[in-house]
């Protein structure tokens, strides 16, 4: 993530989640867009030629898995960096979503600021 400007997006289908996220990515300094969606498709189409320079995704979303997600994103945009945030990590969830390419994998209840660091140092 070379440019100055960073564009972040958030991908949770809990309007309280997201909320949570974004505050916290707002915080984040560099970040100049923040957008949301709360299906895979809706991300997708948000998206669309314009990919964000990093992701933040929910691995359980209502109309698609955030694996299968996560591997259409990077299918289309290797470089960009996916950050799975879930409330049910599990060790298979986690050794898919990295073969897929995830940068990070976190608990988003509980190690919710664990990903924000790890978005600071992507965003830099």
């Amino acid at each position: 993530m070379h440019n100055k400007n960073k564009y972040v997006f958030i991908v949770d289908s809990s309007m309280i989640s997201a909320n949570r996220i974004f505050n916290a990515v707002s915080k984040v300094s560099g970040i100049f867009k923040v957008e949301h969606a709360a299906s895979g498709k809706d991300a997708l189409q948000k998206i669309g030629n314009n990919p964000p320079n990093a992701i933040l995704l929910d691995i359980q979303l209502p109309d698609i898995s955030g694996a299968a997600m996560l591997q259409q994103l990077k299918e289309k945009h290797p470089g960009m960096a996916v950050i799975v945030l879930t409330d049910f990590p599990t060790p298979h969830s986690f050794n898919v979503c990295k073969k897929l390419g995830a940068v990070g994998y976190y608990n988003k209840t509980m190690e919710l600021d664990m990903a924000i660091e790890q978005l600071q140092k992507l965003t830099k």
